[in-house]
């Protein structure tokens, strides 16, 4: 009976500070610089035919006022865990692994009660098994190129003992130090001695609104930009696929693609629990507003907003 009434009260407190935080909504874009445009600099070969499926390995549903700061408390939002699939002539790849084999006892071990309710999810299936249910072979991944190294994006790289991961030196370093604890990090899921990481190295050729970039397959394609604040590394995806449909894959640096429309941060709650630079994490999704508002065609795809993505191919079906 006490341990009901103390939940029940947590649950009050949580409801309250939701309330009050979700009145203070949007950044003030005034105080940062309005990016310039670059426009494509890499030549795109728009002759590749390669595609880009969604994953889905789990979800949570929240009030959207816990996603994000003037959200609607009583408006419930489902946030989605996924991996994207990409199958280029020259490579398949994952872009996160979301919840891997482990990931409920990982979750229960290293999770204090609270945080696992905070964080609570539901699993369906691990991106390994969901790949050998639709006879894909998970030794077909090349790479995993995960967004961050957070607990729902790192969860199924030792699932691929065969895939080499690709970083920044920057979250590999954050990712092993000890800064690096839960409820963001769980390192026992990146430590094996089998994993085989590539650091990438950014060059300086613009890309619409970023300073460096990183051109996967050299045609165009698939290109990375770094999205640093919500971790050291954190990394971002533009794909440009045949049709001419252009995504641009946000990972968490917002939850929900009206963030970066307000703009405005994710609730305080749980950003104050996963969000490493909070002002660095303002600056970017002030970067993305300008984007979005300036390329309308680019489709914005933050990392668990199942509303943006559930328009497109989920796997086994795919975008061309």
């Amino acid at each position: 009976m006490k341990n009901k009434k103390l939940i029940l009260i947590l649950v009050i407190v949580i409801s309250i500070l939701v309330f009050i935080q979700s009145c203070k909504s949007t950044i003030d874009i005034s105080k940062y610089a309005t990016p310039t445009f670059s426009g494509i600099n890499y030549p795109l070969d728009k002759e590749i035919d390669f595609s880009l499926s969604i994953i889905e390995t789990g979800y949570a549903k929240t009030p959207e006022a816990f996603v994000f700061k003037g959200g609607n408390l009583f408006k419930t939002r489902k946030l989605s865990h996924v991996s994207i699939l990409i199958q280029h002539p020259k490579g398949t790849f994952v872009f996160d692994t979301g919840l891997g084999s482990e990931i409920e006892g990982q979750f229960h071990d290293k999770f204090t009660f609270l945080d696992r309710k905070i964080f609570k999810f539901n699993k369906l299936k691990s991106l390994k098994d969901i790949l050998i249910e639709n006879e894909f072979h998970p030794d077909s991944i090349n790479f995993i190129l995960p967004t961050h190294l957070h607990f729902d994006h790192a969860s199924g790289i030792e699932d691929f003992p065969k895939a080499t991961v690709w970083t920044t030196r920057e979250e590999y370093n954050h990712a092993i130090s000890e800064e690096a604890t839960p409820p963001a990090f769980i390192k026992e899921q990146y430590d094996a001695d089998f994993i085989k990481w590539k650091f990438l190295d950014f060059n300086t050729t613009t890309y619409e609104i970023f300073d460096e970039s990183y051109d996967v397959f050299n045609d165009g394609t698939v290109i990375l930009v770094k999205l640093p604040g919500h971790t050291k590394g954190s990394l971002g995806m533009f794909v440009n696929l045949k049709s001419g449909k252009r995504y641009f894959f946000t990972g968490d640096l917002t939850w929900a693609v009206e963030a970066f429309y307000l703009p405005a941060e994710k609730h305080a709650i749980p950003r104050n629990k996963v969000d490493g630079d909070s002002e660095k994490v303002k600056e970017f999704i002030v970067k993305v507003h300008h984007l979005a508002k300036e390329k309308p065609e680019i489709k914005i795809i933050p990392a668990h907003d199942f509303n943006a993505q559930k328009e497109i191919a989920h796997f086994p079906e795919v975008e061309r």
